[in-house]
């Protein structure tokens, strides 16, 4: 993560990441989505699918949040 340039806009008073290549992101996203998806509180929320969401490849009903977030970072890693 030393590639990594915070800049403030002074414009829309946000930051604005700044990375040198895209596995950089994925990375941190993967990182970001495994350090949630441990968080106690995470683990013990559940997160409703709509039956419409089918189309997309997801099951509807409630499934784990922590669960939920771990795959997708299962995901994105390959």
């Amino acid at each position: 993560m030393n590639n990594v340039i915070l800049h403030n806009s002074s414009i829309i008073a946000d930051q604005i990441l700044y990375f040198n290549s895209e596995s950089e992101k994925i990375e941190i996203l993967v990182s970001a989505l495994r350090l949630v998806s441990s968080d106690n509180d995470i683990k013990i929320r559940d997160l409703y699918i709509p039956d419409n969401c089918e189309k997309h490849g997801f099951s509807e009903g409630y499934h784990n949040l922590g669960k939920v977030l771990h795959f997708l970072a299962d995901m994105l890693e390959e």
